[in-house]
């Protein structure tokens, strides 16, 4: 009996030692980090002048009624292209019809009249007097006769510019009175924008100059404009120079009057310049800095290197490099966050492509055709449980019968995966957010027993 306790210790503890050995042995580096990585570009980045302003009609006219009466007729609707003499309306015009009929009678006596006198006046009939008064009596007549006229043309309302009918304030039936604004018209064609720049940037704007502007509609186009005018004052109370900027093009039912939109004055341009994204730049230690992105071909994982970098122009979205970096760098852009020169990274995906191919391999359980349990698909690499894609993939199912239920958990979770892209693929990750999100309330605590 002791013989056989000794050597059943003897194996168990050799067991355990194999095992304890295995284990160190066994022990794996920690995990490569998902990044994200983009190639340095070369291209045309200005340096500009940035202002905000409302788009305005290069011509805006309110078209009001210079008589009263009820409209009869409506010839133009909005949206529609006008021409100067354009027929917008049409008012009643009976009565001032009848007053031109009167008014030209009453032209006809009192010239006859005239005549008559006129010639006993050549003959010394009448007297100075009486000539003079008729002879005023047919002019009273005749301007009588050309405001009747005048108030009878004022019963069809026209526009007296060219443009688009942009409002329409009445309606068929609708009495008006004098002075009322009935339409307005603009001239979309040029557009302009007046904008406001602080006095010490006044040496770097002239008139001809270029500028972009984007609009909120169409965030993905660039407007071309110029500089049309620059205010000679400054105003005191703000600082600013008014500089007025001329959008041709605006007929193209893209720009619009009243739009918000960005303006880009530009005040030098570099071309063909070596340039990175923005959001590659890594915000902690001093300075510039960016993480690139060192490839090992046998592994096709890589490490992370730290550069910093001298920038020039920047717009939007790009960044110019002035020095620290070379044509063939490829820069981390996700990922970089938390980041020390020497971590070992991976490009996102590459680990599940990877464990894919490992589980077609002779011998594993889908090369032999043998059944794969749920639990078999799910790859642990360096203690985290990362779920490759396929159509068993625990975290899709999981996410789709969540997200229906819970709406704010989809927009939570889309945030995370900005910030950490590793939660869409790692099993631990993904339970330790849904942990997350029952503390905050935004799923329910789990009942217990």
């Amino acid at each position: 009996m002791l013989t056989m306790v000794a050597c059943g210790g003897g194996a168990e503890n050799q067991a355990g030692k194999a095992g304890a050995g295995g284990r160190r042995g066994g022990r794996r580096s920690a995990a490569a980090v998902p990044v994200k990585v983009e190639k340095v570009q070369r291209r045309e980045i200005s340096n500009y002048i940035l202002a905000n302003t409302a788009l305005e009609a290069f011509q805006w006219v309110d078209i009001r009624s210079r008589t009263s009466g009820q409209v009869v007729a409506i010839m133009k609707e909005e949206g529609d292209p006008i021409i100067v003499g354009s027929v917008l309306a049409r008012l009643d015009s009976e009565a001032a019809r009848l007053q031109v009929t009167q008014m030209e009678v009453a032209y006809q006596d009192a010239k006859r009249a005239f005549e008559r006198d006129e010639k006993m006046y050549q003959r010394k009939l009448v007297s100075d007097e009486r000539f003079e008064n008729s002879r005023a009596q047919m002019d009273r007549t005749y301007a009588q006769l050309e405001q009747a006229r005048l108030n009878l043309s004022y019963t069809t309302i026209s526009s007296p510019v060219e443009g688009t009918l942009t409002i329409r304030s009445v309606e068929v039936g609708n009495m008006v009175t004098n002075n009322l604004v009935v339409f307005s018209v603009a001239d979309f064609d040029p557009l302009l924008a007046r904008i406001r720049i602080p006095e010490k940037n006044i040496g770097m704007v002239a008139v001809g100059q270029g500028a972009r502007v984007r609009v909120e509609s169409a965030p993905n186009r660039i407007f071309e404009g110029r500089v049309k005018m620059i205010s000679p004052v400054v105003d005191p109370e703000s600082g600013t120079i008014k500089v007025t900027i001329e959008i041709p093009g605006g007929g193209d039912q893209l720009l619009r009057p009243g739009m918000f939109a960005s303006i880009y004055i530009i005040t030098e341009t570099h071309d063909d310049a070596l340039v990175i994204p923005k959001k590659s730049l890594v915000l902690e230690g001093e300075g510039n800095q960016v993480f690139i992105f060192e490839e090992n071909e046998e592994t096709g994982t890589g490490t992370a290197a730290r550069k910093k970098v001298t920038v020039g122009f920047s717009d939007n979205e790009w960044l110019e490099v002035l020095a620290g970096l070379s044509d063939n760098d490829r820069i981390i852009t996700v990922g970089q966050e938390g980041l020390r020169p020497g971590t070992a990274v991976r490009l996102v995906g590459a680990g599940v492509s990877a464990a894919r191919k490992a589980k077609s391999k002779p011998g594993s359980a889908e090369a032999e055709g043998g059944a794969t349990r749920k639990e078999d698909q799910v790859v642990t690499d360096s203690n985290k449980t990362i779920v490759p894609e396929g159509d068993s993939d625990a975290i899709k199912v999981m996410q789709e019968r969540m997200f229906g239920r819970f709406p704010d958990l989809k927009k939570a979770y889309q945030e995370r995966v900005k910030k950490d892209p590793e939660v869409a693929m790692d099993l631990a990750k993904w339970r330790a957010f849904l942990g997350q999100m029952r503390e905050k309330g935004v799923i329910p605590q789990r009942r217990e027993g």
